[in-house]
C-alpha cells in the first residue's frame, strides 16, 4: 500500500510494541494513561493470555461477530460496549462480575480536576453527561412534569416529547429540571444541544448539529461523515440499543431536528420550541406538552422561593410584581435578583418603580406588544447597573457569536480580563447573562433581542476588536481551543469579509489534519467570496481544491486547482504555481491519469528547486515516486523516494521520512525483493509508533500484512491486517480501509477461504469506487476474478477480469493489466486464448522487468 502524500497526520493512540513473529498470539493493546480504563484493558489482555491466546477468528466465531469487531475491542483506545465485552469475557471463561465492575469504573466520569490532569486527545470518550446545571429554585409545573414521566417506559421507535410555549416561559428550565430528575434512567448518557432556532444571525444547521452530537459520542473529527444523511445514519447506529436522553433545545422547525432523531426505542428525545411543530406530532408521534405563563399562584411561589419572607410580608405586592413580570419565569428571576440586590426597598417600592417603567415603555411601543412588560423588567434592571456593567450588557447583546470565553469578552469590552470577569459576574448575578459552561458566557434570546433594540454608540469598534482578537489568537492556541471556538471562527469568516482570507490561511492546516472537511469548505468558500485580488482568489481556490480532493470529489478539485494555477501564472507567483501543480498532480494520480500526473509533478518540482525550498521538494518527490511506481518505472520511483528520504532526514521531518520508507518498501515489494520490503515497512512502523502517527502505523501494518502474505507467514499477516483495519475505520481514512480490505481478500484467497475473500474484495471495490481510487479498485477487481476462478465460477471471473482490463485501459497500469491477463490465462487452461493471454502478460512483465516474467515464461513453454 502506498502511503498517500495528502494523508492528514491524525495523532491517535500508539500501538504498544512492534510486531515480531514470536508475538503473533498476543493482540496489540492501546497505550493509555494510568487509571480505570487502562486497568480494564490490562485485565482483558491478561485474560486473553490466560485463555491460551485464542485467535481473533476463534473468538469471533464464539461471540458471533466479525474479527474486526473483536480486534477493535482489544486494540482501540475506546471502552467497548458492555454487551460485547460480556460475550468476550464469557468466551474466555473470565469472571463476568469482576469485569462488569471494571467496566463501570472505566465508563464512570471522573471528577473535573482529575479528568483535566489526565486529559488526552487519545483517551476514550466517557459516557456523555451534558445536561446544563439544574435551575435554582425551580417551582411549579407539577402537571407538566407528571405528563413527561410516562415517557420513561420506552416502546417502539424513539420516544419524543415536545415542550412548546412562548419565549421566556421556562421551556428550557422545565426540560432541564425533568432531565436531571430522570437522568439515572439513562445510564448510557445524556446529550444536550442548543440549536439556536430563534437566533437572528445563526440558527444551527442540521449538519452542524449532527457533527456536534457525533463528536460528543466519541467519533473522531476525521471519522465524521461529510454528507448530512451519512451523519444521521451514523448517529442512529451509535445510539441504537443505548439508553440515552437527548435534549434538543430551542428548535425552530421540524426540518432542523428530523435528522437528529435516533431510531431506537431505547432513546428518549426531549425538544423545546416556541413553535408547536405539528408535523413532529403527526409524523413522528411526539407528545406535546404546552407551556403557558405561570399561574398567579405559581408566579408568587417562584418569588417566594427566590425572595423568602419578603413575599409573605407583602403578599399583595408580590402578586402585583408577578403580574408586572407577565408571569414569565425569566422576567420574574431578573426582577427577584434586583430585589435581592436592594434589600432596603420594600416590594411596594419596587412595584412602583416597575410600574413607572412599564408606562414609559407603553408610550414608546408601536401598537400592541405582548412583551412590553418584559422590556420593562429588563429596562428597570439596567437602570440599576453601573455604567460599565450596562455598557457590557449592551455590547454582549449585539455580537453574532454563539458564546464567548472571558478573553473574548475582554476584547469586546476593550478591558483587561480581570475587569471583564467582574462585569460578567455582575450580569450573571442579575440573570442578564448566563454562564453556559465553565468560563463561557451567553445571553437568552429575549435579552439579546431587547439589547439589540437599544442605542449602541460604540458597537462597531467593539466588534472590530473582537474580530481582531480571534484572528490574532488562532496561531497561538492549541487544538482544543480551536475546536471550542470553531463555530465562532466560521461565523467571523462569514460576517467579516476582511478576516475571511487570513482565517482561511491560518486554519487550513488544522482543519485538514483533523478531517473537518465540511468546515474547511465553508471557510475557504467565505475566503473566496471575500477575495479582493487574484492572489487571494488563487489561495482560496487552491485550498478548496485540496479539500475537495480529500472528499473524493476529484472533478471539483481539478477545477479549483486549474483556476488557481491560471491566476498564479497571471501574477507570476512561482510558489503558488508549484502548489497548484502539485495539487493537480495528485488529483490526476488518484484518478489513474498517471502520465499527466507525472508531468504536473515534474513541473512543480522544477519550480521548487528554482525557489530553493528543500522541504517542499521532498514532498513533491514523494508524490512523484508514487506516480512512477504506478507507471511501472520502478527504478525512477526508488530514486525519487531515496532522494525524498534524504531531504526529510536532513530537515528533521520524521513524518515525511516514515512515508518515504513505506513507499520504498512498496517499490522493493513490486520488484520481488520481499526481505528488503519487509525491513523498510518495519522501520516505517517503528518510526510512526515513535511519533504517534496512527494512520502511518496502519499503513505500515497493511504493507507488512501484504508482504507476509506473499512470504507465507499467514498468522502474522492476519494479525497485521486485523490491527490496521480498526485504525482506518476509527480515523475515517477510506483509502486505507479499501487497501486493507484488498489485503485481507488476498490473504483469505491464499488460505482457500473463498467466501471471505469475496466479501473483502467486494468491500474494497465499493469503497474504492466511492472515493475514485483507481489503483485499489483495479487490484480488487483482479482479486475478485482470481477468487471466482478458484470457485469454478468462470463467467463471473471473466467479467471481473474484463472490468479490470477496462479500468487499466484508461489508467495505463501495466502491472494490474498483467495480473488480469495471468488470471485469464489460468481460467482458460490449455486453450489458444490462454496462450495469447500468457504471451501478452509476458510482454508486460518483461517491459516492467519484474520477476513474475520467469513464471509466465515457464507456463508458455508448456504450450
Amino acid at each position: 500500500m502506498l502511503e498517500r502524500p495528502e494523508t492528514g497526520c491524525r495523532m491517535l493512540t500508539k500501538l504498544d510494541g512492534s510486531l515480531h513473529r514470536r508475538d503473533v498470539a498476543a493482540l496489540p493493546r492501546p497505550r493509555l494513561p494510568d487509571g480505570p480504563v487502562r486497568q480494564l484493558f490490562d485485565a482483558l489482555h491478561d485474560l486473553h493470555h490466560q485463555a491460551g491466546w485464542p485467535s481473533l477468528r476463534e473468538m469471533a466465531g464464539e461471540v458471533g461477530c466479525s474479527r474486526t469487531t473483536i480486534s477493535a475491542a482489544f486494540s482501540t483506545a475506546r471502552v467497548p460496549r458492555w454487551g460485547l465485552l460480556e460475550l468476550i469475557v464469557e468466551t474466555l471463561h473470565g469472571d463476568v462480575e469482576h469485569f462488569h465492575r471494571l467496566w463501570l469504573a472505566a465508563t464512570t466520569p471522573r471528577p473535573p480536576a482529575a479528568a483535566e490532569t489526565a486529559a488526552s486527545a487519545t483517551a476514550p470518550a466517557a459516557v456523555p453527561r451534558q445536561l446544563p446545571t439544574d435551575v435554582r429554585g425551580f417551582t411549579g409545573r407539577a402537571h407538566e412534569l407528571a405528563a413527561l414521566d410516562p415517557l420513561l417506559r420506552p416502546s417502539g421507535p424513539a420516544a419524543i416529547a415536545l415542550v412548546s410555549g412562548p419565549a421566556g416561559v421556562g421551556k428550557t428550565a422545565l426540560a432541564v429540571h425533568w432531565a436531571h430528575r430522570v437522568a439515572a434512567h439513562f445510564p448510557d448518557g445524556q446529550l444536550y444541544l442548543n440549536l439556536r432556532g430563534y437566533d437572528p444571525d445563526q440558527p444551527m444547521e442540521p449538519g452542524e448539529a449532527l457533527e456536534t452530537l457525533l463528536r460528543a459520542l466519541g467519533v473522531p473529527d476525521s471519522a465524521i461523515p461529510q454528507r448530512e444523511s451519512e451523519r444521521a445514519a451514523r448517529l442512529r447506529t451509535l445510539t441504537a440499543d443505548r439508553r440515552m436522553l437527548v435534549l434538543l433545545d430551542n428548535v425552530h422547525t421540524v426540518a432542523q431536528v428530523r435528522p437528529l432523531l435516533p431510531g431506537s426505542g431505547s432513546c428518549l428525545v426531549l425538544i423545546t420550541s416556541r413553535d408547536t411543530l405539528p408535523a413532529l406530532v403527526a409524523r413522528h408521534g411526539a407528545v406535546r406538552i404546552g407551556l403557558d405563563l405561570l399561574s398567579g399562584q405559581e408566579a408568587v411561589a417562584l418569588l417566594r422561593t427566590l425572595l423568602g419572607g419578603r413575599v409573605d410580608a407583602q403578599p399583595g405586592q408580590a402578586a402585583a410584581l408577578a403580574e408586572l413580570c407577565a408571569r414569565l419565569p425569566l422576567a420574574l428571576r431578573v426582577a427577584a435578583e434586583l430585589a435581592i440586590a436592594r434589600p432596603r426597598l420594600t416590594l411596594a417600592d419596587l412595584v412602583g418603580q416597575l410600574r413607572d417603567e412599564s408606562r414609559r415603555l407603553d408610550l414608546l411601543a408601536a401598537g400592541d406588544d405582548e412583551y412590553t412588560a418584559v422590556r420593562a423588567v429588563f429596562s428597570w434592571s439596567r437602570r440599576n447597573l453601573s455604567a460599565a456593567a450596562d455598557r457590557a450588557f449592551l455590547l454582549l447583546s449585539v455580537h453574532p457569536y454563539a458564546d464567548l470565553d472571558l478573553l473574548a469578552v475582554a476584547a469586546l469590552l476593550g478591558t483587561d480580563q480581570t475587569v471583564a470577569a467582574r462585569l460578567v459576574d455582575v450580569l450573571c448575578q442579575s440573570h442578564l447573562v448566563e454562564e453556559t459552561t465553565t468560563g463561557r458566557y451567553s445571553m437568552h434570546d429575549l435579552l439579546r433581542a431587547y439589547g439589540a433594540e437599544q442605542d449602541h454608540a460604540d458597537a462597531a469598534p467593539a466588534l472590530t476588536r473582537l474580530a481582531d482578537h480571534y484572528l490574532a489568537a488562532v496561531p497561538s492556541h492549541d487544538g482544543n481551543w480551536l475546536e471550542r471556538e470553531l463555530p465562532n471562527l466560521l461565523t467571523l469568516a462569514r460576517t467579516r469579509p476582511s478576516h475571511a482570507g487570513p482565517l482561511s490561511a491560518a486554519l487550513s492546516g488544522h482543519l485538514d489534519t483533523r478531517g473537518q472537511f465540511g468546515a474547511a469548505l465553508a471557510l475557504h468558500g467565505h475566503a473566496l467570496e471575500a477575495a479582493d485580488s487574484p492572489e487571494e482568489r488563487a489561495c482560496a481556490l487552491n485550498r478548496l481544491g485540496v479539500t475537495h480532493r480529500r472528499l473524493g470529489d476529484y472533478a471539483a478539485a481539478e477545477e479549483r486547482h486549474r483556476a488557481a494555477l491560471s491566476l498564479y501564472r497571471g501574477g507570476g507567483d512561482l510558489a503558488g504555481q508549484a502548489e497548484a501543480l502539485h495539487g493537480l498532480g495528485i488529483v490526476c494520480w488518484r484518478g489513474g491519469r498517471y502520465t499527466e500526473a507525472r508531468d504536473h509533478l515534474l513541473e512543480a518540482l522544477a519550480l521548487r528547486e528554482a525557489l530553493g525550498d528543500r522541504t517542499a521538494q521532498g514532498t513533491v518527490l514523494y508524490s512523484l515516486g508514487t506516480v512512477h511506481l504506478q507507471l511501472g518505472e520502478y527504478r525512477q520511483a526508488i530514486a525519487h523516494h531515496v532522494r525524498a528520504l534524504g531531504l526529510h532526514r536532513d530537515t528533521g521531518n520524521q513524518l515525511g521520512e516514515s512515508r518515504a520508507l513505506n513507499n520504498l518498501g512498496a517499490a522493493y515489494e513490486r520488484l520481488g525483493r520481499l526481505g528488503e520490503a519487509q525491513e523498510h515497512y518495519e522501520q516505517a512502523l517503528a518510526l510512526n509508533q515513535k511519533i504517534g502517527n496512527q494512520v502511518g502505523v496502519a499503513v505500515a501494518l497493511t504493507n507488512l500484512g501484504n508482504v507476509r502474505t506473499k512470504l507465507g507467514h499467514w498468522d502474522e499477516a492476519r494479525l497485521c491486517h486485523d490491527s490496521a483495519l480498526p485504525i482506518y475505520l476509527e480515523a475515517g481514512y477510506r483509502v486505507g480501509e479499501a487497501d486493507s480490505r484488498c489485503g485481507l481478500g488476498s490473504l483469505e484467497l491464499r488460505q482457500g477461504r473463498h467466501r471471505e475473500a469475496l466479501e473483502q474484495f467486494h468491500l474494497a471495490v465499493t469503497t474504492a469506487r466511492e472515493i475514485g481510487e483507481a489503483e485499489t479498485e483495479t487490484s480488487a477487481l483482479v482479486g475478485l476474478g482470481d477468487t471466482l476462478s478458484a470457485m469454478g465460477q468462470r463467467e463471473a471471473a471473466q467479467a471481473h477480469y474484463d472490468a479490470a482490463l477496462a479500468r487499466v485501459a484508461a489508467t495505463g497500469d501495466r502491472y494490474e493489466e498483467a495480473r488480469a491477463l495471468v488470471g485469464i490465462a489460468r481460467l482458460h487452461g490449455g486453450t489458444p486464448r490462454a496462450a495469447e493471454a500468457w504471451r501478452r502478460a509476458l510482454t508486460l512483465f518483461d517491459e516492467l522487468d519484474l520477476p513474475e516474467a520467469d513464471e509466465v515464461r515457464r507456463r508458455l513453454a508448456e504450450f
